[in-house]
């Protein structure tokens, strides 16, 4: 072969979704090489907006070493493979949940390397939902999550967070409760309103609710570093 550095490189980016035999499946689209391929040129720079798979009480710290923020790393880290978006090469998650470690409108501070301004947000399949997450609350959505691609069956997620996306006091005693006795704060699929569409109401975190997550090309890799 000509080219063995380029073919090593290529087959090690076919490889990195598909760690096993037992982890591979027909839903899985990181195991698709010619989908993977497609997506290196045509996928839409941006920061893409995926459900998870599962909904969750409201005890969201059930995952990882227990806190609330490892949690929903573990959370959206196992959804990534599935995700329905059509950018299969973004390598980094991040979980639309703020805690009482960081709001999610200050979702910059907790992962330095996420595209905060200049790089739209989008839906799984590429529709613009909002310029750049630092515009996310500002202004009014370009279209409702639910019109971008992410009905979810339920119109409602978790959020923890008011309708400025700063953490809430509905927060299910910080993701630890899964009874009557606590809420927390849920957004909306079909809303477009800044100030609604995060934090339209409020569900006992004894319901069941999908959780939405970021993917994302870090920084590094953006820019070229």
């Amino acid at each position: 072969m000509k080219h063995p550095v380029l073919a090593l490189i290529l087959f090690s980016f076919l490889s990195q979704g598909c760690l096993s035999e037992k982890t591979c499946s027909s839903q899985d689209r990181g195991c698709n090489a010619e989908q993977q391929v497609l997506s290196l040129f045509s996928a839409p720079s941006g920061v893409y907006i995926y459900p998870t798979s599962t909904s969750y009480q409201g005890n969201l710290s059930i995952l990882g070493s227990g806190t609330l923020d490892a949690s929903l790393s573990v959370i959206c880290e196992r959804d990534r493979l599935l995700a329905p978006i059509v950018d299969l090469g973004c390598s980094k998650v991040a979980p639309m949940v703020s805690t009482s470690l960081v709001s999610f409108n200050a979702i910059n501070t907790f992962y330095a390397d996420i595209p905060y301004t200049g790089t739209p947000v989008r839906g799984p399949k590429g529709t613009i939902i909002a310029d750049d997450l630092s515009t996310l609350f500002s202004a009014d959505l370009k279209v409702s999550l639910s019109t971008a691609g992410l009905g979810i069956g339920s119109q409602f997620y978790w959020t923890f967070s008011d309708g400025s996306g700063a953490y809430a006091s509905d927060n299910c005693n910080n993701g630890v409760d899964n009874t009557t006795i606590f809420n927390g704060a849920v957004g909306s699929t079909t809303l477009v309103t800044a100030g609604t569409w995060f934090n339209p109401t409020i569900a006992s975190c004894i319901e069941r609710h999908r959780v939405l997550c970021l993917c994302y090309h870090p920084l590094s890799t953006v820019q070229g570093g």
